[in-house]
């Protein structure tokens, strides 16, 4: 047996030249529940390397960690939470909107104040006021979008969600930076164009990565075509609930 984070030739449950674990499995239910119950709060030393590579090679990285090298690695629910509350708790300080506040409230102007719109409201509250854990309701939804979209390819619906958390972690950096950076220059179309570019083509710039093997320009086709079906299963999700949420009150 060899380690799947160095390679070592190993004979035992570590391996003697990085430490890894030797019954590193498939990212699979199970992985998910462990990390849930074991990984949420705990910083090491992990935390700031997976930045460093997401920063510099993310779409390989990912799939590394995917296929066996996690050592080094931050855990990736854990690493989206704690980067998102961050980013949170800094708009909240800068009195900056985060970028969930920015859509819904491009939402709110397009609505004629229904009663189905009113809960709706309320929900969308509740997702500004609990932006991390937003967040994480969210990744969810987006995995589904990535997932049908890339059905063909060789990934689960759960390495779809390990995916789209360190992306989603790594855009909060990128979220930070810029809202620092509006609380000095303010609203301007150069700051916001800045924005857009590097929030969507990170994106962009890990999936064409991580899916190198296949055709850059269909993997550019299906990334846009994730967003379309995410909009979608969006507005399905926030329909359903405040149907619920009517149906209560």
């Amino acid at each position: 047996m060899h380690c799947k984070n160095c390679g070592t030739k190993v004979d035992g449950k570590f391996c003697s030249n990085c430490g890894q674990k030797t019954n590193v499995g498939p990212i699979n239910l199970a992985y998910v529940v462990d990390e849930i119950n074991n990984s949420f709060f705990q910083l090491d030393r992990g935390f700031f390397f997976t930045i460093k590579r997401l920063s510099i090679n993310p779409g390989d990285s990912i799939r590394d960690f995917i296929q066996g090298k996690r050592k080094n690695y931050f855990k990736p629910l854990t690493f989206v939470l704690i980067l998102s509350t961050v980013y949170a708790l800094l708009s909240t300080l800068l009195n900056e909107q985060t970028v969930l506040g920015d859509l819904l409230s491009g939402w709110k102007s397009y609505k004629d104040g229904s009663t189905l719109d009113a809960n709706a409201t309320v929900l969308h509250q509740w997702f500004v006021k609990n932006y991390a854990y937003s967040i994480l309701l969210l990744l969810p939804v987006f995995s589904l979008a990535s997932y049908l979209s890339f059905r063909k390819y060789e990934y689960n619906y759960l390495e779809h969600i390990v995916l789209n958390s360190f992306i989603t972690g790594q855009q909060a950096i990128i979220y930070t930076f810029f809202a620092v950076l509006k609380s000095f220059t303010g609203e301007n179309a150069v700051t916001e164009t800045l924005y857009m570019v590097f929030v969507l083509g990170y994106v962009f710039w890990v999936y064409i990565q991580f899916f190198k093997n296949y055709k850059r320009l269909k993997i550019i086709f299906l990334t846009i075509l994730t967003y379309i079906l995410y909009i979608l299963f969006v507005s399905i999700f926030t329909g359903i609930i405040s149907s619920i949420v009517i149906k209560i009150m």
